[in-house]
């Protein structure tokens, strides 16, 4: 049984002084020890002085959670994804080619909703594709009847998941230039002189009528990109049979916003493997 032993002095020395005692009695006598015996099973001093928890006091941990599909990165998760644009009635999206090749479902987001899309058709010359979604959502693009990119002309192109951004700063008239093609490889698109991230590849380039002038398709430098012109998507959507819509009158004001035209038409466009 464990023990503590615990000095006490009682009384003066001088009280306790006897005729005869010794000094050394005498000053044995100035202290008394008491013996206090502690019962088995009780606390431990050190255990009582540390505060240590007892083994019931160790909190229980909750098992960690499995990590679902949506936790990973894009990559990780075989997900890629661009920019597209609506461009009938009938549900008719237009996008990169690159942006869905070799895809096991495509799915096109617009406004916080999710829609299947299939793959109509793709094209041969030219890095356009186009899908069918279930109905449109917002509106349909317009394209020029005659095109109208010239050199130094003003656009306006964006990824669909930064044109908030865009928005939020108020009316964006442009933020891309029209620069000049270089050689046979380069024929049947417009340069543009732009910083536009990746994820505009599918994005419609708008004119200062609002009009589609091109189709984003890829970079060819830090601040520069080729997008597919009008002529050659226009005759790309006719020959997959969708009625475009083509007019020379603006489809904004002058002073309004491009980015608030290529919001309407525009959508994500999700590559799922």
């Amino acid at each position: 049984m464990p023990v503590t032993i615990l000095p006490m002095t009682v009384a003066p020395p001088d009280r306790l002084a006897q005729p005869g005692r010794s000094g050394i009695a005498r000053w044995c006598a100035r202290v008394i020890l008491v013996v206090v015996p502690f019962a088995a099973g009780s606390v431990s001093p050190a255990r009582s002085q540390f505060l240590l928890p007892a083994r019931t006091d160790v909190p229980v941990l909750a098992p960690p959670k499995p990590l679902m599909r949506a936790d990973l990165p894009p990559v990780e998760r075989g997900e890629r994804a661009g920019t597209g644009f609506f461009v009938d009635e009938a549900g008719h999206v237009l996008t990169a080619r690159h942006v869905v090749q070799a895809c096991g479902r495509i799915m096109v987001q617009k406004e916080g909703r999710t829609s299947a899309a299939r793959l109509v058709a793709v094209s041969t010359p030219y890095d356009l594709a186009l899908l069918k979604t279930a109905k449109t959502r917002g509106l349909a693009a317009t394209f020029p009847r005659s095109v109208a990119s010239a050199p130094s002309g003003i656009v306006f192109a964006a990824d669909y998941m930064n044109l908030p951004t865009s928005l939020a700063r108020g009316a964006m008239l442009a933020n891309a230039s029209v620069g000049t093609t270089n050689g046979s490889d380069e024929a049947g698109h417009i340069a543009l002189n732009t910083n536009i991230t990746f994820g505009a590849s599918g994005a419609p380039v708008l004119d200062s009528r609002g009009l589609v002038e091109g189709v984003v398709s890829r970079k060819t430098a830090v601040n520069r990109v080729l997008a597919v012109g009008a002529s050659g998507a226009k005759a790309f959507l006719a020959a997959s049979n969708v009625r475009l819509q083509e007019d020379d009158r603006p489809q904004i004001s002058g002073s309004a916003s491009r980015a608030h035209r290529a919001a309407s038409i525009s959508a994500r466009v999700i590559c799922l493997n």
